[in-house]
């Protein structure tokens, strides 16, 4: 008698468990059958209190409900999945109890051996009934206080009304703290056009870092000293050496020192400051040792803009997004990149509303290399991908082949090609073993020139994948080789220019050895960029040269001097040369040329 209540009440544990798990089952598919879309802002209540905004975008009450409807929504979001993750470790602990009971009372049904004669004290079998319902009790306890907890953990934080949504207020693209589920999205301007990005300079030598501008012409001749063909010139607050960006009427700088971060806005007609922005040093950085050198400083890289919102990131890792009015809409620390010898230099590119990030540090053992892209309206990150790789210091470029986008990198050994989507590793080729990368890659027609000093100069074409070192190489060439400047490429020619002043010409289809080198000297840390038929170059005393090539020989056109020392790229837009000195942002062109 005692066996049998021992193996009912082990029976009923299993029965009890099996039922909770079948509950907590059930519960989780209508729960995913009726939440919210698995977008945000595709909720309904969303979508239509947007539709109103666009038709009256200056109206302040309904933007502070889209806010807050938005945080509201996004809160819900995730307290939902962690009402599933909590609701599915439940059930898989309610099916493992069943499971376990279900094996004990199959154990104690089996026909048991002839019994011996029973010796003094209560047997097994009592003590197996007296605690029997104990352990269904327990086990009861357990699982009713579970379901309360995750129960209660699940309080809907969406207000019932929209006027209580009206008493709600949170800045806009607020940074994600403790204890807060979500950081709310900005309503934006629509994404401009592909047409749009190249009409502008976005990004490092320009929309699709070729250094090539929309352009057909641009000013030869100048002098920062007297004047002559100077527009404007404005001294820029803080030192950096990163090159300017420029969109529609507003250029683009970011500066900083050990102790401040600035980004600032100009004016692109007049060169007044628009405005400037101070970024705080993020507290989990503060007072860490940041490598940086005399070529790189604290505000190496260039910035980058969406159309949108631009984005700067500095030496220490921070990496921030503005408003085009200086608002601080995100900022996000990456860390302090270690064993970098020359400080991080590696600029920004946005794709689709998205900005990308080549973080490349350390060894190649350490594997603190990665590449990473961060939603550009939130700072939410997308992906991330780690990359055995050392510390380099060129810029990723986003390229478009066959309909298919590609993130270009260049890092010791590899020229590798991402997926912008996810990360994911499309090829890879073996073209710069045992160097320090500083030129960026380019692409033209199909094929990606990358290279490097010490290393060789590669022409890759990019319709390959996994390792195509052995296939898809068209043509290298081991001579005339850039440490610092990036390349630029034409429809004829592949021009490389040394540190040491000297240019050199390879013919685009073939490659191999130069078709004639010209001697500047002067040394250069500017990427050569072109305009028209004509090539701009800038010395790093600030002497500048424009020349025509040809497969014969550099054509000289004009020597220009802008007066101050210049390691940055330039920017063009409009007829019109932006280009930063030393202390100066200089506009170049015609004083009368359209700007608007």
């Amino acid at each position: 008698m005692n066996a049998y209540l021992g193996y009912r009440s082990i029976l009923l544990s299993a029965w009890v468990a099996g039922v909770f798990s079948t509950l907590v089952g059930v519960i989780l598919v209508i729960d995913g059958m009726n939440r919210l879309d698995k977008v945000p802002l595709e909720a309904t209540s969303f979508v239509q209190l947007r539709e109103q905004f666009l038709q009256q975008p200056d109206n302040d009450q309904l933007r502070q409900e889209i806010q807050a409807l938005d945080l509201a929504l996004r809160q819900e979001y995730f307290r939902e999945l962690r009402f599933t993750e909590r609701g599915s470790y439940l059930l898989l602990g309610g099916i493992l109890v069943t499971l376990v009971f279900s094996k004990w009372a199959a154990t104690l049904y089996r026909k048991l051996p002839r019994p011996k004669p029973k010796l003094p004290g209560p047997d097994s079998d009592e003590v197996l009934s007296h605690r029997g319902p104990w352990a269904v009790a327990v086990v009861m306890l357990v699982l009713v206080g579970t379901a309360w907890a995750m129960k209660a953990g699940h309080q809907s934080m969406l207000p019932s009304t929209l006027d209580a949504l009206a008493s709600v207020h949170h800045p806009v693209g607020e940074q994600k703290s403790d204890g807060q589920d979500a950081v709310i999205e900005p309503v934006l301007p629509e994404m401009p056009s592909a047409a749009e990005m190249r009409a502008n300079w976005p990004s490092f030598r320009g929309a699709d870092g070729s250094g090539i501008a929309s352009d057909h012409d641009a000013p030869t001749v100048w002098d920062g000293e007297s004047g002559e063909g100077i527009v404007w010139k404005t001294a820029v607050p803080l030192p950096g050496v990163n090159s300017p960006i420029v969109w529609q009427d507003r250029v683009f700088l970011s500066g900083a020192t050990a102790e401040e971060r600035g980004v600032f806005c100009f004016d692109a007609g007049s060169g007044s400051l628009l405005w400037s922005a101070d970024i705080a040093v993020d507290p989990t950085v503060a007072g860490q040792p940041i490598k940086t050198s005399d070529d790189t400083g604290y505000a190496a890289p260039t910035m980058a803009t969406d159309g949108r919102l631009v984005f700067a990131m500095f030496a220490d890792g921070q990496l921030v997004a503005l408003d085009f009015a200086g608002n601080e809409m995100w900022t996000r620390s990456l860390g302090v990149p270690l064993r970098n010898n020359y400080g991080h230099a590696s600029s920004l590119v946005t794709y689709q509303g998205s900005v990308i990030v080549q973080y490349d540090q350390g060894t190649s053992e350490d594997q603190l290399s990665k590449l990473m892209c961060f939603d550009g309206a939130t700072g939410s990150p997308i992906w991330e991908t780690i990359r055995a790789t050392p510390a380099s210091w060129s810029s990723p470029i986003v390229i478009e082949h066959d309909g298919q986008a590609q993130v270009i990198t260049c890092c010791d050994p590899w020229v590798m090609a991402h997926s912008p989507s996810d990360g994911m590793e499309l090829w890879r080729a073996n073209c710069l073993e045992r160097v320090e990368v500083g030129p960026s890659p380019v692409y033209s027609d199909g094929i990606v020139y990358a290279g490097n000093d010490t290393a060789i100069y590669a022409a890759i074409r990019v319709d390959g994948s996994g390792d195509v070192t052995e296939t898809h190489v068209q043509w290298t060439a081991d001579y005339g080789l850039p440490d610092t400047c990036s390349p630029l490429v034409t429809d004829e020619f592949v021009l490389t220019l040394a540190s040491y002043g000297t240019l050199f010409c390879f013919d685009k289809q073939k490659g191999g050895e130069p078709l004639w080198e010209e001697d500047f000297g002067a040394d250069f840390l500017s990427s050569p960029s072109l305009v028209g038929e004509r090539v701009y170059l800038f010395g790093r005393d600030g002497t500048a040269w424009v020349v025509e090539p040809t497969g014969e020989a550099c054509n000289r056109i004009s020597e220009a001097q802008l007066g101050e020392e210049c390691v940055t790229c330039p920017a063009f837009h409009q007829g019109r040369i932006f280009i930063r000195g030393s202390e100066h942002l200089f506009c170049i062109g015609s004083a009368n040329a359209d700007d608007q």
